[in-house]
């Protein structure tokens, strides 16, 4: 690859919306863009939802939250695509899990949990100790 002179090159390795490359392009820049098989596709737009995820998290004003909101169903609605998965199929799915589990409307915000040694939450935790560490 040859560098443009007066052109700085950034790497990107990432899922782009469809539109975007044409309009950068449009303002001058040169964006390269590679075919994905679906296997590639199925996880760069699982990388891309936890992207959007942060950027949620990160949200400073209700209109930048409703903006990323909007990017993550975008994210969730191709997922869906991809898998042939309907919408009716992912709401039965939240349906049954609400109904089972309950939502997150109560706000139930658990600070520490105490399991019993073998027990499946016991192992669940000790094998995701970045997400949930072992207090001692």
């Amino acid at each position: 690859m040859t560098k443009q002179p007066n052109m700085r090159v950034f790497k990107q390795e990432k899922l782009w919306r469809d539109k975007l490359p044409a309009r950068l392009e449009s303002q001058g820049s040169r964006i390269h863009v590679q075919p994905i098989n679906d296997e590639q596709f199925d996880y760069q737009l699982r990388i891309k939802l936890v992207e959007e995820a942060h950027e949620i998290e990160e949200a400073a004003s209700l209109p930048v939250l409703i903006q990323e909101l909007a990017d993550l169903y975008e994210v969730v609605d191709t997922l869906l695509a991809l898998h042939g998965i309907t919408k009716d199929e992912l709401h039965a799915a939240q349906d049954k899990k609400r109904a089972e589990l309950g939502g997150f409307m109560q706000r139930t915000f658990v600070s520490r949990a105490e399991h019993p040694a073998g027990s499946y939450s016991e192992i669940y935790c000790l094998e995701r100790p970045d997400i949930f560490p072992e207090i001692i």
